[in-house]
């Protein structure tokens, strides 16, 4: 479980552009579609000032993904999903004191980490006339990370197709044996579970726009500490709220679609978060759409980080320097290129991701070291047949 970005951040993704007579009202695939992506994430170096000593370099993940959904009859589809990633470069491993009096990051050794993860899942559906059901089972692995999920989710259409509810839980038991646990005092093996609800509505609000809000809940138990930082001791319960809205809005003159998000998050670690972000779909012609997206991100420190471990302090006590549990803000803006091509879809997308406490809309009694900076670029194909 070497601390690793959010797979959110990392992974591929392409949205749909809102057109007019846009129905909510899912429909069983007429054809199967198969699609494959590429993509590199690569954290900036840190500074010297920031790491007076030892490496400097962070990480770099290349992510490799599939996805085949096809029909099955009139009312089925089926969907597999396979990921394969790997992973090089060092994490911050302990924080200390400076000759100035500021926070000093030791990293983990850019040597020490190289690690691969292979993820499958399987999925199927059901569609009714008024709405679906589905399920997916899922696997994923790692050189010291084991993680079995389970899902459920269903929807039903209202008010004439024109509002849609909708349901889904999931389940994860996670397994973490971190490596060399012997030689830095580790813990041996440990486990976490976590559960999550969905409950959204979306509305068509007219043939050019909708909305949609969401509330999720997730419940974590277990062994939530990260066994690679030299000093790190956090709860073994966890809960997570998040409130999330989008608007989507098509423009007939510009021929151009506007998507809007704002996400709200809290968690009893002592962390609110605000998201907001935005999109621009053009289209240009038949054959290709052009997107630039921007988007904010602020949160609140948890009640018990700190940014300059404390090695006097009872090991009983909460205390981290995971600079992911920090107060700080992030500023990042992509550009996506889509080419449509008969049965081919092709998507280039790039990337800038800063995070700083300059952009932070929370106050900041202890400003954190090594925030990531990133960039991302990726590239998917999409074949329907």
């Amino acid at each position: 479980m070497k601390p690793k970005p959010s797979r959110s951040l990392i992974a591929l993704s392409t949205s749909a552009l809102t057109l007019p007579g846009i129905s909510l009202a899912d429909a069983p695939p007429t054809q199967s579609t198969a699609s494959y992506k590429i993509s590199n994430y690569q954290e900036d170096d840190l500074s010297r000032s920031e790491a007076p000593f030892g490496d400097l370099d962070r990480y770099d993940i290349d992510v490799h993904q599939f996805k085949l959904i096809s029909p099955v009859g009139r009312d089925f589809s089926v969907n597999i999903d396979a990921n394969y990633e790997t992973l090089t470069g060092a994490s911050p491993w302990f924080t200390s004191v400076g000759l100035d009096g500021d926070p000093d990051v030791n990293l983990s050794g850019a040597s020490g980490i190289r690690d691969k993860r292979t993820e499958v899942s399987i999925g199927a559906r059901y569609y009714l006339e008024n709405g679906s059901i589905g399920s997916n089972i899922g696997y994923s692995e790692e050189n010291d990370y084991r993680a079995s999920y389970v899902g459920f989710s269903g929807e039903r259409h209202f008010n004439n197709d024109l509002t849609t509810v909708s349901l889904a839980f999931s389940h994860s038991a996670d397994d973490i044996f971190p490596t060399d646990a012997e030689r830095f005092g580790r813990v041996i093996s440990e486990s976490k579970y976590s559960s999550s609800a969905v409950f959204s509505v979306s509305q068509i609000i007219n043939q050019f726009s909708t909305i949609k809000t969401a509330f999720s809940t997730t419940e974590q138990r277990g062994f939530l500490s990260d066994p690679y930082k030299l000093i790190d001791f956090r709860p073994d319960t966890k809960t997570q709220l998040a409130w999330s809205n989008s608007y989507r809005r098509f423009f007939v003159d510009t021929n151009a679609a506007l998507h809007l998000n704002y996400r709200y998050y809290h968690d009893d670690f002592g962390i609110s978060s605000h998201t907001i972000d935005t999109s621009w779909f053009q289209n240009l012609g038949r054959n290709y759409q052009l997107i630039p997206s921007i988007r904010y991100y602020s949160q609140s420190a948890a009640d018990f980080f700190t940014n300059i471990d404390d090695f006097l302090k009872p090991l009983n006590e909460y205390q981290s320097s995971d600079y992911r549990l920090a107060a700080f803000g992030a500023i990042s803006g992509g550009l996506s290129l889509v080419a449509n091509f008969g049965n081919w879809t092709a998507t280039l997308t790039a990337e800038r991701y800063v995070a700083s406490d300059k952009y932070a809309a929370y106050n900041i009694n202890q400003p954190s070291t090594a925030l990531v900076k990133y960039n991302r670029v990726s590239l998917g194909f999409d074949y329907s047949f």
